[in-house]
């Protein structure tokens, strides 16, 4: 009789401790699918029209005014560490809604690392206040691409840098109208030399890109679709895109095109955490080819 009992209580406490071995380990995968330090992703493109010294090119995009760090700080060393030759900022850096610091303090610690370029994004338009933030960065010391290009000189390599206002601007001032202006603006890349880059903060809007003679696209906007499953579904849901958005992050070709979309950096959007998506600064490599 005493063994049996015993053995019943010896059964019940392997059991229990099956059942916490099971929680913990749960416990342990959803912190690590919640975990939202800033990583690191590097792609390489190759060209004919760049030369063995290379481009580096930081993307950063939808900050929405976070802080990683103090000052800024965790994020401006992960930039700092990728020796950019080109920051391009793509759109979203400040929130639709007040404290700003965050952006900030971005702006002015980011400015001292290298050349900054910028686009507007949706929630620059979406604060009401976009002609006042778009006049803080360029304060700061940044470009800011509007439906234009500018042509540059990196390591011996001819490059041309075009950018374009989000869309949503059509609702904020009159008589603007995208479409007319990028079919002006940048149906005269044709006969231009030199690599063409893309900054436009839409990625669904990719359609529209591949009309022109641009070898690179560089977009946000998506924050890696909030929700992944690694190996299984890319993203869950994207502003514009809906469930299961194509574009909503890492690296797409099409044909001579290649298109790279960050998952961004900010932490929430808008109250739901980021789940094995990590916040992350995009490094691309332009090398020749091979």
């Amino acid at each position: 009789m005493g063994k049996k009992i015993f053995g019943k209580f010896r059964s019940l406490a392997v059991k229990r401790r099956k059942l916490l071995v099971i929680l913990a380990g749960f416990c342990i995968l959803a912190v690590a699918a919640c975990y939202s330090g800033l990583t690191v992703r590097e792609y390489t493109v190759n060209s004919a029209q760049i030369n063995e010294n290379g481009v580096r090119i930081v993307l950063i995009t939808d900050l929405h005014s976070t802080f990683h760090g103090k000052g800024q700080s965790k994020i401006t060393a992960k930039i700092e560490e990728q020796n950019p030759d080109l920051i391009l900022l793509g759109g979203d850096i400040y929130d639709d809604e007040e404290p700003f610091d965050g952006a900030r303090v971005f702006l002015s610690a980011v400015a001292e690392i290298a050349p900054v370029y910028y686009v507007t994004g949706n929630h620059e338009y979406w604060s009401g206040k976009a002609e006042m933030l778009c006049a803080e960065v360029a304060a700061a010391g940044i470009r800011i691409l509007s439906d234009e290009y500018e042509r540059l000189e990196i390591n011996g390599n001819a490059v041309i840098l075009a950018g374009i206002e989000d869309p949503v601007k059509e609702n904020y001032v009159q008589d603007y109208e995208q479409g007319e202006n990028l079919c002006e603006i940048f149906g005269e890349l044709d006969g231009l030399d030199g690599y063409k880059i893309l900054l436009a903060h839409r990625p669904e809007k990719i359609g529209e890109y591949k009309e022109f003679s641009f070898d690179l696209v560089l977009s946000g906007h998506a924050h890696g679709g909030q929700w992944r499953i690694p190996f299984l579904l890319n993203g869950l849901y994207s502003p514009n895109q809906g469930l299961f958005p194509e574009y909503a992050g890492g690296r797409y070709e099409h044909e001579n095109l290649t298109h790279i979309v960050s998952r961004g950096v900010s932490l929430w959007h808008p109250r739901l955490p980021r789940v094995c998506n990590r916040p992350e600064v995009v490094t691309v490599v332009l090398e020749p080819e091979a």
